[in-house]
C-alpha cells in the first residue's frame, strides 16, 4: 500500500545543548528538569508544543489529528526508536479518534520529538439524506472550505483493503428518526453498510444516511424514572418497530420484561442510549432481525426466549474501537482479502494463532501457482464455527481449505462449541456487518457474549479504525516493519528458542478418549460436509506443538491410535503425520505452538509435500 508520509522534526533552538548533553550537571542545577518540543506540522496540531518535566517523569502532549491523518510512529532523542520498548510511549485516543494524548514515559533527556503522520487520498462524501449536520460538528470539505449543510467529505487512511465508514452519529442528526446505516443509493436500493463497518471503496464514493422513523409514542406504555424513561408495553401492529430514543423528552434507557412479548413484527430497531433490555422483553416475539448500537450495557439471550425466527443481528458502532492494532482485528483484514479473492482459486489456511504464526504463505503460493493463499488464523480460544461459516460464504468449487485445529482448545476448534464469547465479537469490532451474515439461530449465548464484550471494553484505550495490526508486534509494541504480510501471516523475524522445555506447562491430550465422536468428530464432519457440498477440497492436518507439552497418557502408541482414529472417522483426508507436528521447543517462539521463523519454513515444506502427495494420489 502506498502511503504519503510526513515527517515532522522539531528543534528547540535554545535547548540544542541539552539534546547533546542530556540532563547533565547543568540540568541538575535547574532542579533536574528535561525539556521536550513537539511543534505543529502538516496533518496535526499540538496544544502545547514545549514541555519541561522532572527527569524520570512522564511527558504528555495533547495532539489533534486533521481529518484523514493518522499518527503512525514516534521517535525522540539521538535516533532512539521510542517504540523499541513497550514502556517508552503510549497513545490514547479521545472518542472521535482525532484528539489524542501522546505520553512519553520516564523521560531522561532534553530532546526533540518526531511525530510521523500519514494521509490518504481516499475520500468518501456522506449525505445527510433528510437529516442535518450535527450542531456541534465542525468539519471541512477536502478542499478546506466548509461543507454544505447536508454533506460531509471525509478522507480515510488506507490502513486496510476496505476502509471503515464514519460512525455517523457525530455527523448527522434527524429529530424523530434513528440512523441505521449508510447506503450507496439515496433511496436505499444500493449496498447497505452499517455505521463504522467497512466498504468496498470506489473513486468518488458517496454514501447516504439511512433513517428509520420512530414508532408513534402513543403506542407505548412507559414510566418516567428520574431523567429516563422505561418502556413497559407496546400496543401496535407495525411490521417494523423503531423504538424512540426519547419519550416525553426523557431518554429511553430500559425495556421492561414482557414489553414486547409475543409481538408480531419482522424488524426491531433499538436507538443509541439504551442501557438495558430486561429478560423476557421480547419473549415469543416473531421478529426476524434486530438493529442495535454497541453502547448497550445489559442484554441477554433470555430477552428473546422463544423467538424462533430471529436470525439476523445488525450492530451499529457508536463507540470507538478498542481492539484496533490488536491481533483480534486481524480477522477483518484477513476477511477483506478473502472477499477480494472470492471469485479466485484459493487455498485458505485456518485454525487459531498456530496458523497465524505457522505458515510461510509465499512458499505455498509458489508451490501451488494456480492458487491464491489466505491465512485466516487468529485465536484458538474462541469458537471456530462462526469463523468457518464466514469463510464458507467466500469459497467456491475447486478451492482448498486446510484445517489444522489446536488440541489445547479442541472443543472450540472441532466446532463442538456453539456458545459465543467476548472474543467472537472482538474479532467483529472493526466490521460488525460481517457478523450480520451469520444466522444467530445456530449459536448460543449470543447476547450474553455481546454484553461481556462490551463490559470488557470499558476502561480500555479508545482507538480508531485507521490503526492496523500490522503496525505493531504481537505484544503491541510499534514496529517500523510490517508485522503481517499480504497473506495474513505474522511475519516478523522470530529467533529459535534456547530451551526445548514447554513454556506454559499445560500438557495436551493426544489420545482417542479425548476426542469422543459425538462431541468432536460429528460436529466437525458436519461443517466439513458444507464445504464439500460446495465443491471445496478439505484437508485435515495437525497444528505444531512442543513435543514435551503433551500429557503422560499421550504415549507414542496412543498417538498412533489417535492418528488412525482421525483417518478412519473424519470425512476428509488427514495429510501429514501427527508425529511430525510435535516439534522441538527450539523451533517455537514464546509459546508452545507458535513457530519460530526457521520452524515455519520447516513446517511449510512438510505441508506442501504432504498436500501435493495427497492430491497426486501417491
Amino acid at each position: 500500500m502506498e502511503r504519503k508520509r510526513h515527517i515532522v522534526s522539531c528543534v528547540l533552538g535554545g535547548c540544542i545543548a541539552f539534546g547533546i548533553m542530556g540532563c547533565g550537571k547543568r540540568v541538575l542545577e535547574e532542579k533536574d528538569f528535561c525539556h521536550l518540543v513537539l511543534e505543529e506540522g502538516e496533518g496535526f496540531l499540538v496544544e502545547e508544543s514545549a514541555l519541561s518535566v522532572e527527569r524520570g517523569k512522564d511527558a504528555a502532549f495533547e495532539m489533534i489529528l486533521e481529518d484523514g491523518y493518522e499518527l503512525r510512529n514516534v521517535k525522540y532523542g539521538d535516533d532512539r526508536e521510542a517504540g523499541s520498548d513497550a514502556h517508552n510511549y503510549s497513545v490514547r485516543y479521545d472518542r472521535d479518534g482525532k484528539a489524542l494524548t501522546l505520553t512519553l514515559y520516564g523521560v531522561r533527556y532534553s530532546e526533540t520529538v518526531q511525530a510521523r503522520v500519514e494521509k490518504s487520498d481516499l475520500v468518501i462524501r456522506y449525505h445527510a439524506n433528510g437529516g442535518r449536520r450535527c450542531e456541534s460538528r465542525e468539519m471541512a470539505d477536502e478542499d478546506g472550505k466548509d461543507g454544505r449543510g447536508d454533506e460531509v467529505s471525509a478522507a480515510v487512511v488506507r490502513s486496510h483493503l476496505r476502509p471503515n465508514t464514519s460512525i455517523g452519529t457525530d455527523l448527522f442528526e434527524r429529530p424523530g428518526y434513528t440512523l441505521i446505516g449508510w447506503n450507496t443509493k439515496q433511496d436505499g436500493s444500493g449496498t447497505q453498510i452499517g455505521l463504522g463497518s467497512r466498504v468496498e471503496w470506489q473513486e468518488g464514493m458517496e454514501l447516504y444516511a439511512q433513517w428509520i422513523p420512530w414508532t408513534d409514542a402513543a403506542l407505548f406504555e412507559y414510566e418516567i424514572q428520574g431523567e429516563y424513561a422505561q418502556i413497559m408495553d407496546y400496543q401496535g401492529q407495525e411490521d417494523t418497530i423503531c423504538i424512540p430514543a426519547e419519550l416525553d423528552r426523557k431518554k429511553v434507557r430500559r425495556i421492561a420484561e414482557g414489553a414486547f412479548a409475543g409481538v408480531d413484527c419482522s424488524k426491531v430497531v433499538l436507538p443509541p442510549g439504551i442501557y438495558e433490555v430486561e429478560n423476557g422483553a421480547f419473549e415469543n416475539a416473531l421478529l426476524q432481525e434486530l438493529y442495535l448500537y454497541d453502547d448497550i450495557s445489559k442484554i441477554s439471550d433470555h430477552a428473546f426466549a422463544g423467538c424462533g425466527q430471529f436470525e439476523t443481528l445488525h450492530i451499529n458502532a457508536i463507540e470507538p474501537p478498542v481492539y484496533s492494532g490488536n491481533y483480534f482485528s486481524t480477522f477483518q483484514d484477513k476477511y477483506d482479502r478473502l472477499l477480494q479473492l472470492k471469485d479466485h482459486k484459493k487455498i485458505v489456511l485456518f485454525s487459531g494463532s498456530s496458523t497465524r504464526f505457522g505458515y510461510d504463505s509465499a512458499m505455498l503460493d509458489e508451490a501451488f501457482e494456480e492458487y491464491e493463499v489466505v491465512n485466516m488464523g487468529v485465536f484458538a480460544y474462541t469458537p471456530a464455527l462462526p469463523q468457518l461459516l464466514l469463510i464458507l460464504e467466500c469459497m467456491q468449487e475447486g478451492d482448498i481449505l486446510l484445517h489444522a485445529p489446536e488440541f489445547d482448545a479442541s472443543s472450540r476448534q472441532f466446532c463442538g462449541q456453539k456458545a459465543l464469547d467476548y472474543a467472537a465479537f472482538a474479532m467483529m469490532e472493526s466490521d460488525y456487518d460481517v457478523f450480520a451474515k451469520l444466522d444467530i439461530r445456530g449459536f448460543e449465548q449470543v447476547f450474553t457474549a455481546f454484553t461481556a464484550y462490551n463490559a470488557g471494553r470499558e476502561g480500555m484505550e479508545k482507538k480508531n479504525y485507521e490503526i492496523s495490526a500490522s503496525y505493531y508486534d504481537e505484544d503491541g509494541v510499534p514496529t517500523e516493519e510490517s508485522s503481517y504480510n499480504e497473506y495474513g501471516d505474522y511475519c516478523l523475524y522470530r529467533p529459535n528458542s534456547e530451551e526445548e522445555q514447554p513454556i506454559y506447562g499445560l500438557p495436551v491430550h493426544y489420545t482417542v478418549n479425548a476426542f469422543p465422536k459425538e462431541q468432536y468428530i460429528e460436529p466437525l464432519n458436519a461443517v466439513y460436509e458444507m464445504f464439500l457440498e460446495k465443491g471445496v477440497e478439505v484437508y485435515f492436518t495437525y497444528s505444531p506443538r512442543n513435543q514435551y507439552a503433551v500429557s503422560e497418557e499421550s504415549t507414542p502408541e496412543e498417538r498412533a491410535r489417535l492418528h488412525q482414529y482421525f483417518q478412519e472417522n473424519l470425512i476428509v483426508p488427514v495429510i501429514a503425520e501427527l508425529e511430525d507436528s510435535l516439534v522441538s521447543g527450539v523451533y517455537l517462539y514464546g509459546t508452545d505452538n507458535h513457530l519460530s521463523t526457521e520452524g515455519v519454513e520447516i513446517r511449510t515444506k512438510q505441508v506442501i509435500e504432504a498436500l501435493k502427495k495427497q492430491r497426486d494420489g501417491n
